[in-house]
This record gives structure tokens, C-alpha cells and sequence, in this order.
């Protein structure tokens, strides 16, 4: 689902913020080490959630992201809906509370800790969020690009990589992704992320996503 987002880059011009949004999507969830078939169960809340949250009835969104959550509290996309939906509602302490909640088994995850960085610098909290940051990294497998399913992914990992100090390395990187063979939706796409990752002077995810 997230490669096909790259259709819709030609005909619509997709929004910088949500493009890079995505990116860290594709990274966090693929590096869920998780592999197996969700619950239905708990794909009909977490769809039911999204749908409540798109109409800004955050209330019941985050009832149905809990209701999923309670049969399957180890689900990374539920946890992402729901922390994003605090954050929404300006209740970052909230989201904290729920990410430090999370089961031992996922609580150091590259996603979960990705997660708690970006709360935390929505409470004014850089450097902690900043150590966080570098533990999901050095978790992180190196991601490589070999086809236009990795760009996501493999443009997140280079948002990442970025964020904990090594801009010239990403900057580097891009410059080989270039000069490969690709689409022209993944063109349009690497155009869109590269001034961010070359104008990038610190100040993690809220600097590149431009707002708090």
C-alpha cells in the first residue's frame, strides 16, 4: 500500500510533510519484527478509528484504536494511529504514557522508539528525544535500495540517518539513488526529500516536518 502512494506523486503533487510522513511510515512499520497476519478483528477498529479520526471525532477514534489494541497490543500501526491522534489533540504527555505502556517485547522496538523521540520533541524535549533517536538507529538495519517497492523505506532510513548527525552520508546516498535508474515517480519523490535532507541544520523530525 505505502509503495503505491508514489502513483499519485504525477497527478496530484504529494504534500512535502505527508510524503516524508510516509517515509518514516514505510521504515518504522517494515522494521516491525513481527511478521504475521493481523486479526481482522483488529483491522476493522483500526479502520474504524481512522475513519472517526478523519471526521475529528478523536474521542471515539481513540476508543476503537484501544478496543484494537486490547486483542492485539502488539500492533504497530494501531500504536501509530493512536499516538498521532494525541498528538492531534495536543495531549503528547497521553501519548507518552501509552508508548511506555507498551509490551516488553516491542517497548524497544525501532518503531516504538522512533515514536517516543517524535512525542517527545512535541513537549519542547529535543535532546531527550535525540537519544532516542540514535537507539532506533543503531537498531536499525542498513536499508538499501534495489527497487521502486524500497524508495519508502529506503528514503526513511535516509531521514533517520540524517536526524542522529550523518547528513553528509544521506546526502551522499541520494546522490547515488540518482544516479540509478528510476521511475519518474520515484524521481519526483527523491526531489521532494532532498532539500530537506541538504538544508537539514539540526532539530529533529519537527524541523524537517516544519511544525510542531
Amino acid at each position: 500500500m505505502l509503495r503505491n502512494a508514489l502513483r499519485f506523486i504525477p497527478e496530484i503533487g504529494i504534500n512535502l510533510k505527508i510524503a516524508i510522513y510516509i517515509s518514516i511510515l514505510a521504515i518504522l512499520i517494515s522494521c516491525n519484527n513481527e511478521k504475521k497476519e493481523p486479526n481482522p478483528l483488529v483491522i476493522t477498529y483500526h479502520q474504524k478509528g481512522i475513519e472517526f479520526r478523519l471526521q475529528n471525532e478523536t474521542d471515539s477514534a481513540i476508543v476503537y484504536f484501544k478496543k484494537a489494541l486490547n486483542i492485539d497490543p502488539t500492533d504497530i500501526p494501531t500504536y501509530e494511529s493512536l499516538v498521532k491522534t494525541y498528538w492531534l489533540n495536543d495531549q503528547p504527555e497521553l501519548a507518552l504514557e501509552v508508548l511506555d505502556s507498551t509490551p516488553s517485547k516491542i517497548r524497544e522496538s525501532i518503531s516504538i522508539l522512533t515514536f517516543k523521540g517524535m512525542t517527545l520533541e512535541k513537549m519542547n524535549k529535543l535532546n531527550e528525544a535525540m537519544k532516542f533517536y540514535e537507539m532506533a538507529f543503531n537498531l536499525s538495519p542498513k536499508i538499501q535500495y534495489n527497487s521502486e517497492e524500497d524508495i519508502m523505506e529506503y528514503i526513511g532510513y535516509l531521514t533517520l540517518q540524517t536526524i542522529v548527525g550523518e547528513k553528509e552520508k544521506s546526502i551522499a546516498d541520494l546522490k547515488h539513488l540518482k544516479s540509478t535508474e528510476l521511475t519518474e515517480a520515484e524521481k519526483q519523490y527523491v526531489n521532494l526529500i532532498e532539500p530537506l535532507i541538504q538544508n537539514y541544520r539540526g532539530g529533529g523530525y519537527t524541523e524537517i516536518l516544519g511544525s510542531r
